[in-house]
């Protein structure tokens, strides 16, 4: 593998913790559900979403009235193969419930209380698609929750 392979690898999947934390936190779940190959799977408390359709149903799932805010750290990407690579990435998330509805989260009034935060560890095994590199299973683990 090349050191220009390697770097846009690692660039990319990088962006993609990246992305998953803002898309999330932003409600954009077309632009989340982008972020998946179209076979890839989101595993969130032992519950695998297998497939855009089913990460998109998880995605309409989540409670309605939130705020959230996931912060990124320790990403690291290895390139396992020309199109394979894996990873993960620690994420430190908070989350605030808000009288309005979560399509108005950014106009809530602020600054919100929060909740106790919970740190997660994502666990990531990464794909290189037509539409570039994508997660082809991304696994969540709680490692703090109060």
């Amino acid at each position: 593998m090349s050191p220009e392979a390697i770097s846009r690898c690692e660039r990319e999947c990088t962006r993609l913790s990246t992305d998953f934390a803002w898309t999330v936190d932003a409600y954009a779940y077309d632009a989340f559900v982008a972020l998946f190959a179209p076979d890839g799977v989101f595993e969130r408390a032992g519950q695998p979403s297998r497939g855009h359709e089913a990460i998109r149903q998880f995605l309409n799932s989540r409670p309605a009235g939130r705020v959230t805010r996931h912060l990124c750290s320790n990403i690291r990407v290895d390139m396992t193969g020309p199109d394979s690579a894996t990873g993960g990435c620690s994420a430190l998330m908070y989350h605030a419930a808000v009288e309005t509805a979560v399509s108005a989260a950014t106009d809530a009034q602020l600054p919100l209380p929060v909740t106790a935060p919970v740190v997660v560890d994502y666990t990531d095994d990464y794909v290189l698609t037509s539409g570039g590199w994508k997660f082809k299973y991304r696994r969540t683990t709680v490692v703090f929750q109060s």
